[in-house]
């Protein structure tokens, strides 16, 4: 039904919370509505694509630190919680805690869950219309 369809999704604020001090990422528990419905978009042959800035700022965008330290534990917990994925990538600039990601396909995680692929598409649309 999907096949198609290509999901791009942040992991840390977007499918589980954004770690805090003192935690591990290993110990993160996901949104359950969050991964159902990416369980649901597979399933009917969405492609999903995880796309991670993850660990940017502590190794300072080093890509091959991220890959021996954080690859390993992150791909360990989408087993653990069995979070479906085609593809990772990791060294997705950061825009910091004051910055932002601006661009003309994105939507948030409660639009995500609200809206069907159409509707979505539409919000996208709706959007760029606006800055015209």
């Amino acid at each position: 039904m999907y096949e198609k369809l290509t999901f791009v999704f942040d992991i840390d604020g977007t499918l589980c919370p954004i770690k805090q001090k003192g935690e591990e990422y290993a110990d993160l528990i996901p949104y359950s509505e969050m991964v159902e419905k990416l369980r649901t978009y597979k399933e009917q042959g969405a492609k999903i694509v995880l796309f991670t800035a993850r660990n940017m700022n502590s190794y300072n965008g080093n890509i091959g630190l991220i890959n021996a330290n954080t690859a390993k534990v992150l791909l360990a917990w989408l087993d653990k919680w069995d979070i479906p994925y085609d593809e990772v990538i990791y060294g997705k600039p950061w825009p910091g805690h004051v910055g932002f990601y601006v661009d003309d396909r994105s939507v948030r995680p409660d639009e995500f869950l609200k809206y069907s692929p159409e509707q979505l598409d539409e919000i996208c649309k709706n959007s760029r219309e606006e800055c015209k």
